[in-house]
C-alpha cells in the first residue's frame, strides 16, 4: 500500500485536489449567480446546464481514475471493487440520480405520483430527491426507488394557472430577493415564468403557477410565514 502511495507525487495529488477545488467553484459561481439571471431563457437553459455540470465532473473524475489506473491497475481496481461493494446501495443512488439530470426526467417543481407516494419535486440531488406530499408532509427519496417505481408527471404546463399573490416584506428586500424566495417555495412552478413587481414601498406583487389549483392557499400561507 505504502508502496503505491510511494509511485504517485505528491504534487500529482496536490493538482487533482485544485483542480477539483477550481471546478467546484466555477460551477458553484455559475449555478448560483449567473444562471438565476437568466430568467426568460430557465426553462431551457436549465437542462443543457444539468448535463454540462454532470460531464464536467465525469470527466474530471475519469482523468483522476486513468491516472490511478496508470500508475497501479492491481490496486486501483482493488481500491474500486471495495468502495463500490461497501458503499453500493448510496452509489446506485448516485448513479440513478445522474440518469434523473442528465435526461432531466425530474425537475424542482413537477408534480408527479409514483406507486408509494404523491406530491411536488422539492429538489433533485445526486443520491436523494426530496417531495412535498398533499399534507405538507417532506419526503426524502432514494433516487433508484425512484426512478425504479411507476412515475407519472400528473399535470401538463399548459395545464397550470397564473395566479396573483401579494407580500410584504418586512425587511428592505429588492426584487429581486422576493424572486428568489418564491423560487424556494415548494408549491410553485419554477419551470413557469415567476413575475415580481413593487407595488408601493415595501408592497410586492407575485404572478406565479401554481403545481395544483388547491395549493394556492399553502402559498399564501408560506409568504406570510416569511
Amino acid at each position: 500500500m505504502q508502496d503505491y502511495i510511494d509511485q504517485i507525487p505528491f504534487s500529482h495529488f496536490l493538482t487533482f485536489v485544485l483542480v477539483g477545488l477550481a471546478l467546484y467553484l466555477g460551477l458553484y459561481i455559475l449555478d448560483s449567480y449567473v444562471i438565476p439571471t437568466l430568467k426568460e431563457k430557465r426553462s431551457s437553459i436549465d437542462p443543457l446546464w444539468q448535463k454540462i455540470k454532470i460531464i464536467s465532473w465525469l470527466l474530471f473524475f475519469g482523468i483522476v481514475y486513468s491516472s490511478l489506473f496508470r500508475k497501479n491497475m492491481a490496486i486501483t481496481l482493488v481500491f474500486t471493487v471495495v468502495i463500490l461493494g461497501l458503499g453500493w446501495n448510496y452509489w446506485r443512488n448516485v448513479f440513478s440520480g445522474i440518469l434523473i439530470k442528465f435526461k432531466n426526467q425530474l425537475k424542482r417543481g413537477d408534480f408527479i405520483s409514483t406507486d408509494f407516494t404523491k406530491g411536488v419535486i422539492r429538489s433533485v440531488s445526486l443520491a436523494q430527491s426530496e417531495l412535498v406530499n398533499d399534507k405538507g408532509e417532506l419526503v426524502i427519496i432514494p433516487n433508484y426507488k425512484l426512478r425504479s417505481s411507476v412515475l407519472k408527471h400528473l399535470q401538463e404546463t399548459n395545464n397550470v394557472k397564473v395566479y396573483t399573490f401579494l407580500f410584504t416584506s418586512s425587511k428592505n428586500e429588492s426584487v429581486d430577493d422576493i424572486y428568489h424566495l418564491a423560487l424556494n417555495c415548494p408549491y410553485i412552478s419554477v419551470n413557469q415564468e415567476i413575475v415580481v413587481k413593487r407595488d408601493i414601498s415595501n408592497k410586492f406583487q407575485i404572478k406565479a403557477s401554481i403545481i395544483d389549483n388547491s395549493f394556492a392557499e399553502r402559498v399564501n400561507r408560506y409568504f406570510d410565514k416569511l
